[in-house]
């Protein structure tokens, strides 16, 4: 998650002097940064604290004070495994490379009703 309309390029010397001042606590150092215009994965990794405590921090303040904020969206494990099956991988190829399950690339390919078996028909 990240602030909308934010235009002004993040200095050091700003992020280095929020972070330093001992004065302020580190829910308040969160949405300073937040502020500043970071995702909330940049202060986590600055801040050494976990994801979801930042989350929590940063979305409770926005939705108080109505600030609009996006989500970042990434390609998710689900996205991956039918695209790799698509490109005409195996459940075996698959789980190797992106380091799942087995059984988990079998239930995707299941539930969007993909499977080795559909392929090797459509190839005859």
């Amino acid at each position: 998650m990240k602030k909308s309309n934010v235009i002004e390029k993040i200095s050091e010397s700003k992020i280095n002097k929020t972070l330093n001042d001992e004065k302020l606590s580190k829910s308040t150092k969160m949405k300073n940064l937040f502020e500043l215009g970071m995702e909330v994965r940049e202060i986590a990794n600055l801040m050494q604290v976990r994801y979801n405590f930042v989350y929590n921090v940063v979305s409770n303040y926005a939705r108080i004070n109505d600030i609009e904020t996006s989500s970042v969206e990434r390609n998710s494990r689900k996205n991956e495994i039918i695209e790799l099956f698509n490109q005409g991988k195996t459940n075996v190829e698959i789980s190797k490379e992106l380091k799942v399950n087995y059984n988990y690339v079998f239930k995707v390919l299941k539930e969007h009703k993909l499977d080795e078996e559909n392929k090797v028909k459509s190839a005859k």
